[in-house]
């Protein structure tokens, strides 16, 4: 009878080692479970939001794409281009006074600008004019040492654009700007640089092999040295000929400035290589230059 007692008592006491052994075995399976299902949804969250930033990413890139090529069916602009050479109150010995524009004069110009909403663009802007609607462009030639001490304290003072014009054997010279100068100026934003050949030479009195020089390689010593792309050629003096922009164009230059001309019209100085500026001189008042900035417009045909 014992015997059989514990045979009953083994059983049982098996019984509830199995059953729990059961239990536990339907408590990890449903914590697996749980965790499947969690990894389940995590996974799914992050499809769903991978899906959604693709879809967002895919249409910024699309209207992005859009956008660089949207172009314009025209463009009509006029921009006056003024060219100033030295900003100083006293010219010395120097015959040329009119190229000596006072520091004031200058200050003068750019609050009128400023105050009355005009935008101030660079010359390798002058592609992508439907950009704007009241464009103005200053362009500075020869640049030596006196725009870094008496014009670039302005620019940053009115937050105005302008493009200098760089002698490029000239730099690191007696009274003119230094690497350190442009560079400064350049991480600035407001400058940009421009070629005005190597040595400021009368282009159409070299041979062609120096015209070459003076053309190509200023551009190839400026955008080495600081990290740039030259859009524009300054011709020195506004001396220039077919010869000199067929060598320009070879070169890689957009456009081409001569020193005189007045207002640039779009629709009527199609030759990009002969592009017009207005010469801002010591005696210009400043109603002549307001009236000048009052012809600046852009209509734009989609």
């Amino acid at each position: 009878m014992r015997g059989v007692q514990e045979k009953k008592r083994k059983k049982g006491n098996k019984g509830v080692i199995i059953f729990l052994m059961v239990i536990v075995l339907v408590i990890v399976i449903s914590g697996v479970a749980v965790l499947l299902l969690n990894q389940i949804h995590i996974t799914n969250e992050l499809a769903t939001q991978t899906v959604h930033d693709l879809a967002k990413t895919t249409i910024q890139n699309n209207e992005e794409i859009a956008q660089a090529v949207r172009a314009p069916k025209s463009v009509q602009a006029t921009v006056p281009i003024f060219m100033y050479h030295f900003l100083l109150d006293d010219y010395g010995e120097y015959l040329d006074v009119e190229n000596f524009m006072k520091p004031s004069t200058f200050e003068e110009q750019l609050k009128y600008i400023t105050e009355n909403g005009y935008e101030t663009i660079f010359m390798n802007e002058i592609g992508s004019l439907e950009n704007y609607t009241k464009p103005v462009c200053l362009t500075v030639d020869d640049v030596f040492v006196y725009f870094y001490d008496n014009g670039f304290p302005l620019i940053k003072k009115y937050n105005v654009k302008v493009t200098l014009n760089i002698i490029y054997d000239y730099i690191n010279g007696e009274n003119y700007l230094t690497t350190e100068q442009i560079q400064e100026m350049l991480d600035s934003g407001l400058v940009s640089i421009e070629s005005h050949t190597r040595t400021h030479q009368e282009l159409t009195t070299l041979t062609e092999e120096e015209q070459r020089n003076e053309i190509i390689e200023s551009k190839n010593g400026l955008e080495k040295d600081f990290n740039v792309k030259l859009s524009t050629l300054c011709y020195p003096v506004g001396d220039y000929n077919n010869n000199v922009i067929e060598i320009a164009k070879e070169a890689g230059y957009q456009y081409g400035i001569a020193m005189t001309g007045g207002t640039y019209y779009s629709n009527i100085h199609t030759n990009q290589y002969a592009i017009p500026r207005i010469y801002a001189n010591r005696s210009m008042p400043l109603s002549t230059f307001a009236s000048y900035l009052s012809e600046a417009s852009v209509e734009v045909e989609w």
